[in-house]
């Protein structure tokens, strides 16, 4: 069965006004994408911030030594301890040509995951249309600490899946006067998009960049960074769909990425069959490939690394 992740992901395909990058815009976009992946590596390995590549990026990683051929981001997965110092040193090391959009500190992010945005480019896909800073992007997924108690770790999960789907159907709501042109052609979107826009609108009083920050505590309430388990609220999965073992999250090996060394969580095999089933090594037929859909794409210029 299609996750609703897939489901909006693909929904979009023939959909007017949605771009879908020709050959060459993509290997520009994936190359651009390279550039700012070798950005943020010099800058986490002078300061000693610990990552792995994340979802897609692990599988293109193993499958096909860098990109998924079709695929149009990159993803990395960071504990929260260490997704602090990135925050702490940004603006310092990587403020002049980025921006680092979070929940807690952007206002209209309205997304539980954080992204590094390349300036002077612009790349909508159907979350962005409301924004003012819709660059390329690489999207950040916090490993957050679990709690060993099994009634604690369950409030945790429950609260995380509670408060985050309030945060995406309050973003949703915001975004539907965008959406509704592209949404037309599809009843199946339409429906998805309207039911989630529904509840927004019911906590629409609510602000948009205050549910983002009380969602990103419900996701930080456990403290201790020595727990058995770690999970990514944030990610296609959500909390209890993502928890893994610390030891095969936090520890790294290493893998290959367009030509360069790039870390992988060391149980990236359990990792990759809870995301994309165990058949995660074959390639899927061409209407079974996830890609973004684009509303806006501009990849300003390239300047290579």
């Amino acid at each position: 069965m299609m996750d609703g992740f897939k489901q909006r992901k693909m929904g979009f395909s023939g959909v007017s006004g949605v771009i879908e990058p020709d050959s060459a815009t993509l290997a520009k976009l994936q190359r651009i994408l390279t550039d700012m992946l070798l950005d943020f590596q010099a800058v986490a390995a002078r300061e000693h911030i610990f990552y792995t590549m994340s979802g897609g990026s692990v599988l293109g990683s193993i499958r096909h030594k860098g990109f998924i051929p079709w695929d149009d981001d990159i993803d990395i997965n960071i504990p929260r301890k260490d997704f602090e110092r990135l925050k702490a040193v940004f603006a310092k090391e990587l403020g002049d040509r980025y921006e680092l959009c979070t929940p807690e500190q952007t206002p209209g992010h309205g997304m539980s995951h954080s992204q590094m945005k390349k300036k002077g480019t612009v790349c909508r896909s159907y979350n962005e249309l409301s924004k003012d800073k819709p660059g390329i992007a690489i999207d950040f997924f916090v490993l957050e600490n679990v709690y060993d108690f099994p009634p604690l770790m369950l409030l945790q999960g429950g609260l995380s899946l509670f408060f985050g789907y309030l945060l995406s159907c309050r973003k949703t709501w915001e975004d539907m006067p965008y959406l509704e042109p592209y949404l037309k052609e599809s009843p199946v979107l339409m429906e998805a998009f309207s039911k989630k826009a529904k509840i927004g609108s019911v906590i629409r009083w609510i602000p948009l960049d205050f549910l983002a920050r009380l969602t990103r505590k419900i996701y930080t309430m456990c403290r201790d960074p020595h727990t058995k388990y770690v999970a990514i609220p944030s990610g296609r999965k959500h909390f209890f769909g993502e928890r893994y073992l610390r030891k095969d999250m936090c520890r790294r090996i290493p893998g290959s990425f367009e030509g360069h060394t790039v870390p992988l969580p060391e149980g990236y095999k359990g990792y990759m069959e809870r995301l994309y089933g165990p058949d995660y090594m074959q390639v899927p037929p061409p209407e079974k490939r996830e890609c973004h859909p684009f509303m806006e794409l501009d990849l300003g210029e390239e300047t290579g690394n």
